[in-house]
């Protein structure tokens, strides 16, 4: 069977959200879609083709293998060894058996074998040994500098925003205020964690006394400005885990308010580097190996 993995690009957020949503359903063809802050990449039989977007990296077979295996084990990662990639695969290759009903079952076989490549490499490798992760330390950064209890805004409703609210309301005990591009999504977590929800274009209601703020989204432009945080408190905290930046520039440097950025949070996650990029050349062995035994086989 063919086996096929390919990058996307959609620079327009609205038809971003909308391809996601038709590829996640198997249309038209069964693929599975990891979609998140840093990556759009597909897997699957075929490359659906579509006037939407544009396709800028594609792996064929054994490449599609180890590429998949890669990206769950955190090698593809910009922190090595990355512990919210396997989560985010791990819900990708639930979404994919919910569309195809558990049907496309060689697919299925494919995805399987190369989360548990993934995983071993992990395990054996401890790539993500003493790592902390990038939802707790983004929270951390804000919780630093809240008062008790003091609301907050998330701006993104994926898995990197929705670890980072979870982490607030459970063990900051801040009440977590939710708005996203997909309003379903937004509505979902805040119910989850018995806060509320906004449309997007009703962010200035969503960001109305809160004293922190903690954006995670894959918009190709800023998504909040000066206009936006007028009636925030101060002081008032932003930690933008958006690449590229979900806060416009003016925004960085207002009185009263103290920006955060993802390079700052990336720079505290890169603790004891040197061993990890060695631990990374071990679990990248094992995925290689792996990977030409499975092409092996098939």
């Amino acid at each position: 069977m063919q086996f096929i993995g390919f990058e996307l690009e959609i620079n327009d957020p609205a038809q971003r959200e909308n391809v996601v949503e038709t590829l996640a359903r198997g249309l038209p063809h069964p693929v599975l879609v990891l979609n998140t802050c840093q990556r759009l990449e597909c897997f699957g039989a075929e490359v659906p083709e579509d006037p939407r977007w544009r396709i800028t990296a594609r792996w064929d077979a054994k490449d599609a293998f180890e590429r998949m295996a890669r990206i769950a084990a955190g090698l593809e990662s910009r922190i090595i060894g990355e512990l919210e990639v396997l989560g985010q695969v791990r819900a990708a290759y639930k979404t994919f058996r919910e569309a195809t009903s558990g049907e496309a079952k060689v697919l299925d076989r494919i995805f399987q074998d190369a989360l548990a490549l993934g995983r071993e490499a992990r395990r054996i490798s401890e790539v993500d040994r003493n790592l902390t992760s990038l939802s707790a330390l983004a929270a951390r950064t804000l919780m630093k500098h809240l008062p008790a209890t003091a609301p907050v805004a998330v701006v993104g409703a994926g898995s990197l925003a929705g670890s980072v609210a979870r982490y607030l309301n459970k063990r900051g005990n801040h009440p977590v205020r939710i708005t996203s591009r997909c309003p379903d999504n937004a509505f979902s977590l805040a119910v989850e964690l018995g806060g509320f929800s906004t449309a997007l274009d009703q962010i200035d209601h969503l960001l109305d006394g809160v004293s922190g703020i903690i954006t995670a989204t894959a918009a190709p432009h800023a998504l909040i400005y000066p206009h936006h945080v007028e009636r925030t408190a101060r002081p008032l905290t932003i930690v933008d885990l958006g690449e590229p930046p979900d806060c416009d520039a003016a925004v960085r440097t207002l009185p009263g308010v103290t920006y955060v950025s993802l390079l700052e949070i990336e720079r505290k996650a890169h603790i004891n580097t040197e061993d990890r990029v060695q631990r990374a050349e071990v679990a990248a062995r094992i995925i290689r190996d792996g990977a030409r035994a499975w092409a092996a086989r098939s």
